[in-house]
């Protein structure tokens, strides 16, 4: 008896350990193929974002990581919760150390910034920010606040409506449609390719082209338009003249001193599902050219707000609005500190290099 009893106990331990080791792999940290693989598996995107938000994570959101990323069909949005998560956790392991020196200090997320946030210690400047690998980071500096700003990838968008300003293309219904129509063609080819159809549709910044367009390919010119999509953003300030700390060194292929913080107003599209950055005209195939030659923002249209912009070192500034900002949409982009600055319309069809600092927008409200 006793020894069929020593023979059960063997096995209960077994079973013990196989289970603590199924646990284990079950809980094994999301990577970026784990994300390819649900995208190539065609989940929906939401089921896609929640098991980012519910997974411990070990993603790689370097530009090489971000790269191949895009080039497996990986959205925006979802590459985005990929940095949104990997900025959590890195500011969940310094946490503990800011509040060893100071009990008060901590570092509030969007919702308890917009509803009053928390005490961080002593009022002052921000130590400098480290940005995320080949991305730009920008935190809001409110009092003893403060709180990362989500990037959001613009939506590029051909239209024929002259641009004359940003109000008027907003009401332009054409545009609209244009814009619904690139949304739609994404979420298609999601559905019956896994996203390799339209890759252009669907990740950051990418010119989004739809039968719709089709009308303007013997146009000389068409007026290229940034959007945003949805009305609002996620993020309110706490007052009028919020301070934002811009860190945008050492993106890959970038020359820091050549770009600036501002701060502009977004135009509200009348259905409220798209809010306008900017707009500029230029040639039909402007987005498809690999040289240095599209002068994108000399003719730029945008509203932007006089601000202070406060070097801290190349690549890294801080900017507040010179006025107090009325109620709105507003979103802190950056952009050539000489207008005549000329891109290359591949990077910035394919929100890469320069491409990548001029598509992307921190949106925030003012209520």
């Amino acid at each position: 008896m006793r020894k069929i009893s020593s023979i059960l106990k063997v096995i209960l331990v077994v079973l013990l350990a196989g289970t603590v080791a199924s646990a284990q792999q079950s809980s094994k940290s999301l990577t970026n193929q784990d994300v390819i693989s649900m995208v190539k598996s065609m989940l929906p995107e939401s089921v896609i974002l929640s098991a980012i938000k519910t997974n411990d994570d070990d993603f790689d959101v370097s530009a090489n990581g971000l790269i191949a990323l895009k080039k497996a069909g990986v959205t925006a949005k979802i590459m985005e919760a990929m940095l949104d998560a990997t900025n959590n956790k890195k500011s969940a392991a310094t946490a503990p150390s800011q509040v060893a020196a100071n009990p008060a200090a901590g570092v509030p997320n969007a919702a308890s910034f917009a509803s009053g946030g928390a005490a961080m210690g002593a009022a002052g400047v921000a130590p400098a920010m480290a940005a995320p690998a080949g991305q730009p980071a920008v935190v809001v500096l409110q009092g003893n606040n403060k709180v990362n700003l989500t990037a959001q990838a613009t939506e590029i968008v051909q239209t024929k409506s002259k641009a004359t300003t940003l109000s008027a293309l907003a009401a332009d219904q054409a545009l609209t449609q244009a814009l619904n129509a690139g949304t739609q063609v994404a979420q298609q080819a999601i559905a019956k390719t896994g996203s390799t159809m339209a890759l252009a549709a669907l990740n950051p910044g990418a010119a989004i082209f739809s039968s719709l367009m089709s009308q303007h390919a013997k146009q000389a010119k068409v007026t290229y338009v940034w959007a945003l999509t949805g009305g609002s953003s996620n993020t309110n300030t706490e007052g009028n003249a919020p301070t934002f700390d811009v860190n945008y060194a050492g993106i890959p292929g970038v020359n820091a001193d050549q770009f600036e913080p501002v701060i502009v107003k977004l135009s509200d599209t009348p259905q409220g599902n798209f809010r306008l950055v900017g707009a500029t005209e230029a040639k039909t195939t402007a987005e498809q050219s690999t040289q240095q030659d599209w002068p994108v923002y000399s003719s730029f249209i945008e509203d932007r707000i006089d601000s202070k912009v406060q070097k801290i070192a190349s690549g890294h500034a801080q900017l507040t609005p010179s006025v107090a900002l009325g109620p709105g949409e507003y979103a802190v982009a950056l952009r050539p500190t000489d207008k005549s600055h000329k891109f290359s319309g591949e990077e910035v069809g394919k929100n890469q290099g320069e491409g990548l600092l001029f598509n992307y927008a921190w949106a925030f409200s003012v209520k």
